[in-house]
């Protein structure tokens, strides 16, 4: 009997838990597979990102995207329908049920259900499925067979592995953890509500949709106080539509950069790929547009927010629907990107295609123009650094126009690491040690991308992942209905060496 062990059980552990179940019995694999799902908190489904009982913490992808079944991504909108749809407080959105934005509360109370219904369901069919709440700290293997070590002392052995780590929390700024005025991650939310008095002053390392949800916490819980947001570009999230516009691309498409390729032998750099989707933004607007006047770096936020939410309100922008539009296709173009070319792509357009992917709802856009406009609320750019100043016991931020601002209390929002040895696990810094993972130049894990097959130097051959732990390999980690694809992908080829035997 092999036993697959899924490290995690937040929503890309119960979305592996659930394929490999389907797998199994599908195929009739019962007697042969056993499953083994360690989670270190008391409820699977949950995990950080849906943890959270706060009414202001949203998804940022609408509920039509959100199924955790890999082939039905329209399931948890469905069962939305079922479960009082638009008429639920925790909804927001006035278009209809597919296109609405839950809270991340709700979305994990869908993953909880589904993760229980399938446990159940295992046991009905006589699937040998062990589930232990217990931290997974470190990996042994012996030959092509490996031991999962719990902070417990349990010891469990596996023939495969799937990492589903979730979040890591972030290790920037490791001087200022001795300090109870800092905050070293916003979640879970419990340690902002607990350590900030309603009048502070606070400050918020980031300005990325993190730094929002730490927004949503504090005032969602009485805050009164100026909220500061810090960061080197000072730029928000732009805001989503009521309904993201569908647009079919003429220029940017994978056939075109396949064409590219066939003739010139050689994969299209950065350059090229932004000149077409520059000619897609212009196509849709019928004329050119001024580029440089595109760019939000340094500029203030508040007539900027007014600007995107007036947009939304009519149905977003044709930079925005471009970019919604490769939702299926960027994955496969950064694929195609030299190590080089990916990097010049984090360096000059990173910024600009993460607050116009990863957009926030537009009813948390309309609370922070409500902060603005009551002078709670400023975002400032050029931040370089942070002391904390005993003697007043506020922190000092340090600004690239020498100016500097005082907070009484600090939340780091800065979102979690893209290196490995920054990612704050115990199970990532021993495998890292042992090397069974191998980092790649961008970030994150080095994997198979057809298989998500971990590569590394003394790792073997059963070590998979999904997740925030690959993001540098893979675009878009972040997204719940990416995950689950990676999921059925990693699902499948365990169960393809299993059933036929092959290892290698």
């Amino acid at each position: 009997m092999k036993n697959i062990t899924i490290i995690g059980g937040g929503a890309c552990g119960v979305a592996v838990y659930i394929e490999l179940l389907l797998q199994i019995t599908t195929l009739g694999l019962t007697k042969e597979v056993k499953l083994t799902v360690i989670e270190k908190d008391d409820r699977i489904g949950y995990g950080l990102a849906f943890g959270t009982d706060q009414p202001g913490h949203l998804l940022n992808t609408q509920a039509d995207l959100m199924g955790i079944h890999a082939a039905e991504p329209g399931h948890f909108s469905d069962w939305l329908k079922t479960h009082g749809g638009k008429a639920r407080k925790d909804v927001k959105g006035k278009g209809s049920t597919d296109h609405t934005y839950t809270t991340r509360k709700l979305y994990g109370d869908y993953v909880a259900e589904q993760a229980n219904f399938y446990i159940k369901k295992a046991w009905e069919k006589g699937v040998n499925l062990d589930v232990i709440h217990a931290e997974a700290i470190d990996l042994h293997r012996d030959g092509d067979a490996y031991e999962v070590i719990c902070h417990d002392g349990c010891r469990i052995p596996a023939d495969f592995i799937v990492l589903a780590l979730g979040t890591p929390k972030p290790k920037n700024y490791p001087e200022l953890c001795e300090y109870p005025q800092y905050i070293d991650f916003p979640w879970p939310s419990e340690r902002i509500i607990q350590k900030i008095n309603t009048d502070d002053h606070v400050g918020i390392l980031g300005s990325s949709l993190s730094a929002i949800d730490a927004i949503m916490t504090l005032v969602d819980n009485g805050h009164s106080g100026k909220i500061s947001l810090f960061s080197p570009d000072g730029i928000l999230p732009r805001v989503q539509p009521e309904e993201n516009q569908s647009y079919k691309r003429k220029f940017l498409t994978i056939r075109n950069i396949h064409k590219i390729k066939r003739e010139s032998f050689r994969n299209p750099g950065i350059k090229l790929i932004f000149s077409m989707f520059q000619q897609e933004v212009e196509d849709y607007y019928g004329k050119p547009i001024d580029w440089k006047g595109v760019n939000r770096t340094g500029k203030p936020s508040r007539p900027l927010l007014n600007w995107d939410i007036s947009c939304a309100e009519k149905g977003g922008d044709a930079i925005m629907s471009v970019i919604y539009s490769l939702r299926y296709d960027a994955s496969d173009m950064w694929s195609l990107l030299s190590i080089d070319e990916k990097e010049r792509f984090k360096k000059w357009l990173s910024a600009y295609w993460m607050i116009n992917r990863h957009a926030m709802p537009l009813y948390n856009a309309y609370r922070l123009q409500s902060l603005f406009n009551e002078e709670k609320l400023e975002v400032f750019p050029e931040f370089l650094e942070v002391d904390f100043e005993k003697r007043s016991e506020k922190f000092t931020m340090r600004l690239g126009n020498s100016e500097n601002r005082l907070v009484d209390k600090l939340i780091n929002s800065t979102g979690s690491s893209s290196h490995l040895g920054q990612m704050g696990r115990t199970l990532i810094d021993n495998m890292m040690k042992k090397e069974y993972l191998s980092g790649y130049p961008i970030g994150g894990a080095l994997i198979n991308e057809r298989t998500m097959q971990v590569v590394s130097p003394k790792g073997g051959e059963g070590i998979y992942a999904l997740g925030h732990i690959v993001n540098g390999l893979l675009l878009d980690v972040n997204a719940v209905w990416f995950n689950v694809r990676t999921a059925a992908t990693l699902s499948k080829d365990i169960i393809f060496k299993i059933k036929n035997g092959r290892f290698s």
